[in-house]
C-alpha cells in the first residue's frame, strides 16, 4: 500500500507516515537518513537527495513560462480526481459484490448434503483448483503466491509492486509542486518481504489548499496507478510487444508450442525437454489458437478425442472385465483406466492406457474402421489422463512421440511453460518473452489493484482522505479561500463544531468502519471457503 505523510511546519511534531504510523525524529536528517526499524520486520529508508529537484520543478511550473504546462497539468489531475472518485465508488461495490459471493457459495458447501458431497467431491476438488488459475470466481480474486499463482512468480510480483507504487507516489510529488507544496522527503520501506514507498509533505501547507487542489493531490497517486494501467492494456491491444519481438524471435504458432520451462522436480521434464515441440493435447491441436494450452488444461471440460484407437477383442474380454476401475470415482494408486466403446458410451472397459494412447497409428472413428476382431475405443471423458503429442526436433513425423500423463490436467500447466515464439538466433534465451509477458501481466494487475485499493475509504490510505474531502465539500460549501495558516493539532482539539460537522464525522465514520467491516467480511469468507475445498 501507498500513501503520503505529511508534516506539520508550524510546529516541532515529527514526520508522520500514515501508511506505518511509525515517528521519526527529524532532527539531524541528512541527504539520506535511515530510520531505526522498530523490530526486524520493518526497514525504513527516507532520503532529501529529490528535495532539489522538487522545488525546481515546482519553480518552473509558477513562472509565466510554463503557464500553459501548469494549466494542462491541472486539467489532466482533475479528470483523474472524477476517475479515482469513481474508482472509490466501483471499490466498493466489487467489495459488496465479492462478499455475496463468498457467503452463496460458502453457504452452499457447508449445506451440501453428504450424497452431494460424495458425488461431487473429486469433480469439486479438481475444478475449484483449476478456475482459481483459468477464470475470475468473484470479484475480487487476491494474487497469493504459491495458491492463486505459482510460487516462481513471486520475484517478479514485488518488482511490479515497487514500480506501481514509484508511479503512485510520483502522482503526490508532481501535483504537490504544482501547489507550490515542498517535499520534505521520500522513501521505501519493506515490512516483512512487503514493499511499499511514501514521500513527506508538509501538512499544513496541505491543508492550507481549497478541497479541489487538495483533491488533486490525494487522488494523483491512485490516477497515476490507473493511467499506468491503461497504457499498458492500449500496448497489449496493439501488438506492440509482439512487433518488438519479431526482431529476434520467430513466430511458430502455426506448427504448435515450445516449451520454455519444466520444474525441475516434475515428472515431465524427463519427457518434454525445453525446446520440444508441443502440437496437440489429445485430439486438439495446439495450433488451433493461442490460449488452446491454457484453455484446455484449466477449464473444466471433459477430454477432446476426436478418434478412437482399434484394440483387440481379446484385450477387452480379458481379467480386468469387472469394470471395477469405471465404477470408482477415485482410482486411487490403480494403473488401469475406464474406457468406452467409441460408438456406445455404455460399454465400459478396465484397460492399461499405455500400450493404447501411445500409439500413432490404428487411429479410427467406429469400430467398421478396425479388423472384425476389433473394436473402436477411447478414454470415458472424466478419467485424468492426458495424451501430448511431442516432436523433439521439428516438424518431421519421424521424431514424434507421445507422453502420458495421469493426474488432473491443471497441474501440467503448473509445471509446464509454453511459447509461440522461437529464438532466431541461439544466444537468445527462449524463455525471455515469457518473462516479459507475465512481468507486464503482473504489472497491470498491480496498478489496477492500488488504483482500487487505495480508493477505499479505509485507515491509512488515500481513500479515507477522499472521503474527507467530499464530505466537507458536501457539508459545507465547494469552495474555501484560506486566510490563515491552520495549526493542526488546534483543529484535532478545537470543540464548538456545528452540527454539520458532527454530523460529517459520524459518517466519515459509518462509511470507514463499514467498509473495514466489508473488507474483514472478504477475507474471513475468503478463509473459510478456501479450508472447505
Amino acid at each position: 500500500m501507498t500513501s503520503t505523510a505529511y508534516q506539520d511546519t508550524a510546529s516541532s511534531e515529527p514526520v508522520l507516515t500514515m501508511h506505518l504510523f511509525h515517528r521519526i525524529q527529524p532532527k539531524r536528517m541528512i541527504s539520506l537518513a535511515a530510520g531505526i526499524p522498530r523490530s526486524l520486520f520493518h526497514l525504513r529508508v527516507q532520503t532529501r537527495a529529490f528535495n532539489a529537484h522538487h522545488d525546481t520543478f515546482s519553480l518552473r511550473l509558477a513562472s509565466r513560462n510554463y503557464l500553459r504546462t501548469r494549466k494542462s497539468l491541472l486539467m489532466f489531475y482533475d479528470t483523474g480526481s472524477v476517475l479515482v472518485i469513481f474508482g472509490m465508488f466501483t471499490a466498493v461495490v466489487l467489495l459488496i459484490w465479492t462478499m455475496v459471493s463468498l457467503l452463496s457459495s460458502t453457504f452452499l458447501r457447508l449445506t451440501a448434503s453428504d450424497t452431494s458431497a460424495l458425488l461431487l467431491k473429486r469433480t469439486v476438488g479438481i475444478a475449484s483448483r483449476a478456475t482459481t488459475y483459468s477464470s475470475v470466481t468473484h470479484a475480487v480474486n487476491p494474487i497469493i503466491p504459491g495458491l492463486t499463482v505459482p510460487l516462481k512468480h513471486l520475484p517478479l510480483i514485488l518488482l511490479s509492486l515497487c514500480i506501481s507504487q514509484i508511479v503512485h507516489e510520483s502522482g503526490h510529488a508532481i501535483t504537490a509542486a504544482i501547489h507550490r507544496i515542498p517535499m520534505l522527503g521520500a522513501g521505501a520501506s519493506i515490512t516483512f518481504m512487503f514493499p511499499a514507498a511514501f514521500v513527506t509533505l508538509p501538512s499544513a501547507r496541505v491543508e492550507e489548499l481549497s478541497s479541489i487542489d487538495r483533491l488533486r493531490v490525494i487522488t494523483s497517486g491512485c490516477f497515476h496507478n490507473l493511467t499506468l494501467w491503461l497504457i499498458l492494456l492500449g500496448a497489449a491491444w496493439s501488438g506492440i510487444g509482439q512487433r518488438i519481438l519479431s526482431v529476434g524471435y520467430e513466430d511458430v504458432s502455426a506448427r504448435g508450442l515450445i516449451v520454455a520451462y519444466v520444474d525441475a522436480d516434475s515428472d515431465l521434464s524427463m519427457h518434454l525437454p525445453v525446446g520440444s515441440f508441443l502440437t496437440t493435447l489429445d485430439d486438439l491441436p495446439l495450433n488451433s489458437s493461442h490460449d488452446a494450452w491454457t484453455a484446455y488444461l484449466l477449464e473444466p471440460t471433459q477430454a477432446a478425442y476426436k478418434q478412437g484407437w482399434c484394440v483387440d477383442a481379446s484385450q477387452l474380454s480379458g481379467e480386468h472385465n469387472d469394470q471395477q476401475c469405471c465404477m470408482n470415482i477415485d482410482n486411487g494408486a490403480s494403473s488401469l483406466y475406464c474406457f468406452v466403446s467409441f460408438e456406445s458410451a455404455m460399454e465400459e472397459y478396465c484397460i492399461d492406457p499405455v500400450a493404447i494412447l501411445s500409439k500413432m497409428q490404428s487411429r479410427c472413428d467406429s469400430s467398421t474402421s478396425c479388423l472384425e476382431s476389433q473394436s473402436c475405443i477411447k478414454p470415458r471423458g472424466d478419467q485424468d489422463i492426458l495424451r501430448i503429442t511431442v516432436h523433439n526436433q521439428g516438424t518431421s513425423t519421424e521424431d514424434e512421440h507421445v507422453v502420458l500423463w495421469g493426474g488432473p490436467r491443471y497441474e501440467v500447466w503448473e509445471q509446464v511453460q509454453t511459447t509461440h515464439l522461437a529464438p532466431r538466433f541461439g544466444i537468445i534465451p527462449l524463455g525471455l518473452p515469457l518473462i516479459f509477458a507475465e512481468f507486464f501481466q503482473y504489472l497491470k494487475l498491480t496498478n489496477l489493484s492500488l488504483y482500487l485499493l487505495n480508493s477505499l475509504p479505509l485507515p491509512a490510505l488515500d481513500g479515507s482522505q477522499l472521503l474527507i474531502i467530499l464530505l466537507e465539500m458536501a457539508f459545507t460549501r465547494w469552495f474555501h479561500t484560506p486566510s490563515t495558516i491552520l495549526d493542526i493539532e488546534a483543529l484535532r482539539t478545537r470543540g464548538g463544531r456545528s452540527y454539520e460537522r458532527r454530523a460529517q464525522q459520524m459518517l466519515r465514520t459509518f462509511i470507514i468502519i463499514g467498509t473495514c467491516t466489508l473488507l474483514v467480511s472478504c477475507v474471513m469468507l475468503g478463509i473459510i471457503e478456501w479450508m472447505t475445498v
